[in-house]
């Protein structure tokens, strides 16, 4: 499915993009859709007062932004490039003919969608009930889920590289409240950090 994916998206030109770059800007309708076959990309908000909070992240062999491309409308929140990334740029009404026309792709985008969903829907859950350890915990569960891998030497669980900055844009707390709460899971949880990567073991 992933190949046919691929084919489809090659068929049209390659961009670079570097880290920072903003991809897409917020209330935009560009009708079009990427498909990133290397790299990442966040989708953000910025507030009113200026603070950013990341909404999702994209990696490989990702589309996006289906909503807009799917409900012809504007795409309120914007998508920046985390490190170096290259992606397709397809016209949104063929990318709408080729889902429609393989429904093992659409199946595969739904079970994104709905997985995408859940993870938001826990967010909320948190931010309403949650306290900062239970806040950040999620969110590291989140990025452990779709980000994490297992050590071949100690056969732990690593995520990738994320900052304190990163998790306070991911989870709305402060920086201090991060860095603090960190060193309080450290104690409680057995939290380790090894050269900027969060661990759990086993």
């Amino acid at each position: 499915m992933q190949s046919k994916v691929r084919e489809f998206f090659e068929q049209f030109p390659l961009e670079e993009y570097h880290r920072g770059d903003i991809i897409i800007f917020a209330h935009m309708n560009l009708g079009v859709v990427y498909y990133i076959e290397s790299g990442t990309v966040i989708e953000y908000d910025i507030a009113a007062k200026g603070t950013r909070t990341i909404l999702n992240t994209f990696k490989a062999t990702a589309f996006f932004p289906m909503s807009n491309a799917v409900n012809d409308v504007d795409t309120p929140y914007f998508f920046e490039a985390e490190g170096a990334v290259k992606l397709r740029k397809a016209p949104s009404d063929q990318v709408i003919q080729f889902v429609k026309q393989h429904p093992d792709v659409l199946y595969d985008l739904l079970q994104r969608t709905y997985r995408g969903a859940d993870g938001l829907l826990a967010r909320l859950s948190e931010t309403m009930h949650g306290d900062a350890e239970s806040r950040i915990l999620q969110e590291l569960d989140i990025i452990r889920q779709r980000f994490g891998y297992e050590s071949v030497e100690t056969g732990d669980l690593l995520m990738r590289k994320v900052s304190e900055i990163e998790l306070a844009e991911r989870t709305g707390l402060a920086r201090e409240t991060i860095s603090r709460t960190i060193q309080k899971l450290k104690t409680k949880r057995g939290l380790k950090i090894q050269k900027g990567h969060f661990i759990i073991s086993r």
